[in-house]
């Protein structure tokens, strides 16, 4: 348990004051206030109700959660692999899927890091409506959960890739392919294929959960068939996270 410790202080550690993680919040920061302003600038953006513009806020929120998790957790065992540190990893008192909890870990750190940096754009936007406290609320439960699915994915991934950038264009295409709710207006979503790949698609069930409680005011429970559908996705990704890890090699 000590090392396993151990190992999640040095990811959380390393993501604070390395330069990838401290340019990774920087350049978070200028897309969260270039959006903001945007909102609050355009003539025509300004007009939208605060509930519109806290959905717009928080999608983007989600949108960098999503590329954080599959670039940390690409990187976690591939990118390591890459920089001819994974033996010294491996060469820890530690079982190989402890490792991918431990850097998971990590990336559930990012994201909150990522969130508390968001908190303030989304008052920005939102604190002149009744909804900013549901939208906090509910970004932080849906982030979290997008950040352990896709996060543990990559990290299975990644553990059985050879190279980083092998890793990396699978999950950026899986990323783009996972934000076209953002693309695609709700008219477009209503086929019975549109339902369909909200229901298989976890970026689009925390979007959709986080519409229908910020700009519809509906509560939590009126959304739990998204939200069990999110868990049992985390709790498949725990699995397949843990049986592909279970053994890393060189």
């Amino acid at each position: 348990m000590s090392q396993m410790l151990a190992l999640v202080k040095k990811e959380c550690r390393e993501d604070i004051i390395s330069s990838r993680g401290g340019l990774f919040y920087l350049a978070g920061a200028i897309v969260l206030s270039a959006f903001a302003l945007l909102l609050v600038g355009n003539t025509e953006l300004s007009l939208l109700d605060n509930a519109q513009a806290l959905y717009l806020m928080s999608g983007l929120v989600l949108a960098i959660a999503l590329l954080s998790a599959v670039i940390r957790g690409g990187d976690g065992f591939a990118g390591e692999r890459d920089r001819g540190t994974l033996e010294t990893l491996l060469a820890a008192p530690l079982k190989s899927n402890n490792m991918a909890t431990a850097k998971l870990t990590g990336i559930l750190f990012s994201w909150l890091v990522l969130f508390l940096l968001a908190v303030p754009y989304l008052w920005a936007v939102g604190s002149s409506g009744q909804n900013l406290v549901a939208a906090i609320t509910v970004l932080f439960a849906a982030g979290t959960l997008l950040t352990s699915i896709y996060g543990g994915l990559m990290l299975a991934l990644s553990a059985r890739a050879r190279s980083f950038k092998g890793v990396l264009s699978v999950g950026v295409a899986v990323a783009l392919f996972s934000a076209v709710p953002l693309v695609l207006g709700p008219s477009l979503r209503q086929s019975a294929v549109g339902h369909l790949f909200d229901w298989l698609n976890p970026f689009a069930l925390c979007t959709n959960m986080i519409d229908s409680i910020v700009i519809d005011s509906q509560g939590l429970e009126q959304n739990w068939s998204a939200l069990a559908t999110l868990i049992v996705y985390l709790a498949l990704t725990f699995m397949i996270m843990n049986r592909t890890t279970r053994k890393v090699t060189l």
